[in-house]
């Protein structure tokens, strides 16, 4: 099966918001500006709200690179920052935000482009409003207070240096494209494990853990011979520099994706903001027993729910075995890439031979598999719960560009019915069980 993959680039430009404030002052001697606004001699500029004892910031005009939200100001409580009161400000670097801040208004910190921190002082907050920090591209990290319970549209949208984002369990409701535009090899999300945020993260496709420390996201690996692995630097304040003690064994490249290539025990190391974080690498000798072993130990796992299970042999075999390429050389192929050895021991087989050697891993946890036939292919049914499933492992393992080599895990024939089977697949439909549903179990655990 030949499966072309076609890019298609988007060209965008970045929005410029229509909101932005910047009065025009004429301050008298005692310090006011059409009545109710007044400058301080840093240049952050309030306004009074009549009938209280309240004020908010509505502008910026003074040159100081780090900026201290007060929490009073002449007599009145600091509550608010306008929306668009700091945006397309080029000099600030650092802001301290009260702790008498109640509200901000939408992208009151919008294209900063020099803004690296920010500070929360307050638990009164109660949303980080849309376009609030779009585009403070040198922004680090962030730590969101206690009390809020909701982050905007696009509120760190293009924050294209933040490597650290702290978002508390108490965050329920994420904006559309939040983090749109971030680095998803730089940014970080340390959030509770099931949290809404953790959640939104991974659909993002960011890297997220429940500590805010840097460190590796594996201290060791095992693997096999031809095998590949990726592991991340959580918290990386600076870009990750990798290093492989014995390249001969394991190699690994500058997005820390290692490449199993001999027997043998390495170290890889990454290195980012003057700390070196070390990862042990044993790598096995490729063969059936070894190759059980690692994904017994490491892929397919027993506390895996049976879906999980599947998805994971499903995953492995699409990323650690190539079709082999004989067949549209000399229109033969080698007897054993027609069997289960031909996976384990060379990584090379054809569709009866993922077949068998998927079957071999749902034995080992008694989740019920079967070899279909016809039209000259084999494929695989699996059961969940009381329900089977058709399961493709070698369609979804396609030929790319004439690539043999393919690791991308497709799911186009995973866990599907008869009726999606059949507009490309024959068999005789009497001879196996029936697959019908499309409603999956994902909490099934055989026992």
């Amino acid at each position: 099966m030949n499966k072309k993959i076609i890019r298609i680039a988007v060209c965008f430009i970045l929005p410029v918001l229509a909101f932005v404030i910047k009065p025009v002052h004429c301050k008298g001697e005692d310090g006011s500006i059409a009545g109710n606004i007044f400058t301080n001699e840093e240049g952050i500029v309030y306004k009074y709200i009549d009938g209280t004892d309240e004020c908010q910031v509505v502008s910026y005009t003074g040159n100081n690179r780090n900026i201290v939200i007060p929490d009073e100001y002449n007599g009145y409580t600091v509550t608010s920052v306008a929306a668009g009161a700091f945006h397309g400000n080029w000099i600030i670097n650092s802001v301290v935000i009260g702790s008498n801040i109640k509200s901000i208004g939408n992208g009151a910190f919008s294209y900063c482009s020099s803004l690296k921190n920010v500070e929360f002082k307050n638990s009164k907050i109660k949303a980080v409003p849309e376009n609030c920090f779009e585009a403070c591209s040198s922004l680090k990290k962030a730590k969101l207070p206690g009390s809020v319970k909701k982050a905007g549209y696009r509120a760190f949208a293009f924050c294209t240096s933040m490597y650290q984002i702290i978002i508390p369990g108490q965050v329920k409701n994420f904006g559309k494209e939040i983090f749109y535009g971030c680095s998803k090899s730089r940014l970080t999300v340390v959030a509770e494990r099931g949290s809404e945020a953790e959640k939104t993260a991974l659909e993002y496709g960011l890297l997220v853990t429940d500590s805010s420390q840097t460190v590796l996201s594996a201290a060791s690996l095992t693997d096999i011979e031809g095998a590949q692995d990726k592991i991340y630097v959580y918290n990386a304040p600076s870009k990750v520099k990798w290093k492989s003690l014995d390249p001969g064994i394991a190699s690994v490249n500058q997005h820390g994706r290692i490449k199993a290539l001999k027997a043998g025990m390495t170290t890889v190391t990454a290195k980012t903001a003057g700390m070196a974080l070390k990862c042990r690498v044993k790598v096995y000798k490729r063969n059936k027993k070894n190759c059980l072993k690692v994904i017994y130990s490491k892929y397919v796992k027993k506390e895996m729910t049976d879906y999980e299970k599947i998805y994971a042999a499903h995953a492995w075999l699409i990323q650690n075995v190539k079709y082999d390429k004989t067949l549209y050389k000399t229109g033969t192929v080698p007897a054993i890439s027609h069997t289960a050895e031909g996976v384990f021991n060379r990584g090379i087989a054809v569709c009866d031979g993922y077949s068998k050697a998927f079957i071999i891993i749902m034995e080992h946890y008694g989740i019920k598999s079967q070899m279909v036939t016809g039209g000259a292919h084999a494929w695989n049914v699996v059961k969940i719960k009381n329900k089977w499933y058709h399961v493709d492992c070698t369609y979804d393992d396609p030929i790319v560009n004439g690539s043999f080599n393919n690791r991308n895990v497709y799911l186009d024939f995973f866990l599907k019915t008869d009726k999606e089977m059949r507009i490309t697949h024959i068999w005789d439909y009497n001879a196996f069980p029936k697959c019908k549903s499309k409603k999956i179990n994902k909490n099934y655990r055989t026992v």
